[in-house]
């Protein structure tokens, strides 16, 4: 339980532009109707990730002290952000090409 809590107060750093890259992926996906923009999609998804990630490394990691001292390393803060993030996007591009 308290993982997986921890794991949502560390996602809600980049809750909102990740949400809504995946969005807008999703509905240009589902209006195309073309399972080969998939690629496109999951590049556009892996790389605004990694810039997303880069920018909370360089700016933001102060606000990591919290999870720090729960004993949560930097590098599981990080990885537990892309895991939601893909996991979010895989949902999303399923319902997209399902629909």
């Amino acid at each position: 339980m308290l993982w997986m809590l921890t794991t949502l107060a560390i996602f809600r750093f980049i809750a909102f532009p990740s949400l809504l890259i995946t969005s807008i992926s999703s509905v240009i996906l589902w209006q195309s109707g073309n399972p080969l923009f998939l690629i496109q999609a999951i590049w556009t998804k892996l790389i605004t990730a990694l810039l997303i990630l880069l920018f909370i490394y360089l700016f933001e990691s102060k606000h990591f002290i919290f999870f720090n001292n729960l004993g949560i390393s930097n590098r599981a803060i990080y990885l537990r952000m892309i895991a939601i993030d893909f996991s979010f996007a895989a949902t999303a591009f399923t319902i997209a090409l399902l629909i």
